[in-house]
């Protein structure tokens, strides 16, 4: 017995280290003053720009899905690339790429206008919509607000969420929702627990307003910004398969890790009562 302990101690930090390390917060500071109580409009000026891509649009895979039959056999189905990213061929615009403004004191910021989030499993996908928008893969979720989880697939899910937030949330059968608090700030990654290895979205838990996603246009626009400087981000999460593990007895992919997001900033100096561009090139 006095010798089991050491080996016990060894094989507990290899699972710990075992579990892969996705995602460092976008912010992960403590709690600062409450927002907007120091916001002044007449101090706040605009930020917009446009995110483009500086070439021919970048290719990104579909994935193969096979679910089991009754016979043994297996329906093969081929599941769309949730994370690729849509350019417009001609005008090299970027659309619906996460831009957010770094740097920006909360307590000045402005108060809190964005819509709450839902997120749910549909078609084995995972689903994003923010207020009455169009369903997505991104949303914004102001510090300590509660956001709806839910599935409308009539099968078994697990939903897992990693970065700022750590948890595993089961949905046994469609309808079933549950309301999650996030406390903590940056990018919480949401995925699958049951094999859907692609299926990805995510979640931005910030203190202030200054996240939004491109238009058609690859535009963007940020009012009532404080005087100041900030730097302005443009995001997309990466698309290619970094690494994959496969099911011995089957040669199915059971999981996957996508490659490092795509990253653009710049400086820009915000004034009062005018517009800073800050147009942004993603590659």
């Amino acid at each position: 017995m006095p010798r089991a302990l050491p080996v016990l101690v060894v094989v507990i930090a290899a699972g710990c280290d075992a579990e892969p390390n996705w995602l460092t917060p976008a912010e992960d500071a403590p709690r600062q003053a409450p927002a907007a109580t120091r916001f002044d409009p007449a101090q706040a000026g605009t930020v917009a720009g446009r995110a483009t891509w500086p070439g021919p649009p970048p290719t990104a895979p579909d994935f193969l899905f096979g679910t089991p039959r009754p016979d043994g056999s297996f329906e093969s189905r081929m599941m769309p690339n949730p994370n690729r990213p849509a350019v417009d061929p001609s005008s090299r615009a970027v659309v619906g790429a996460v831009v957010f403004l770094r740097g920006v004191d909360p307590a000045a910021a402005k108060p809190w206008d964005l819509p709450p989030v839902r997120v749910e499993w549909r078609d084995r996908q995972v689903v994003v919509r923010q207020g009455d928008g169009e369903p997505g893969r991104a949303g914004f979720v102001r510090r300590g607000d509660e956001v709806v989880l839910a599935s409308a697939d009539p099968v078994y899910h697990v939903l897992r969420g990693r970065g700022a937030d750590f948890f595993s949330l089961t949905f046994p059968e469609a309808g079933r929702s549950l309301p999650r608090r996030f406390d903590r700030s940056g990018r919480v990654e949401l995925s699958s627990g049951t094999g859907l290895y692609w299926a990805r979205a995510d979640l931005f838990v910030c203190d202030h307003p200054y996240y939004t996603l491109t238009d058609r246009d690859g535009r963007f626009r940020f009012d009532h910004v404080p005087a100041g400087p900030v730097e302005v981000v443009a995001w997309l999460p990466g698309w290619l398969p970094a690494r994959q593990e496969r099911d011995p007895e089957t040669g199915l992919v059971t999981r996957m890790t996508y490659s490092d997001p795509v990253e653009a900033g710049r400086p820009v100096a915000v004034e009062a009562g005018r517009v800073a561009p800050a147009d942004l090139v993603l590659r």
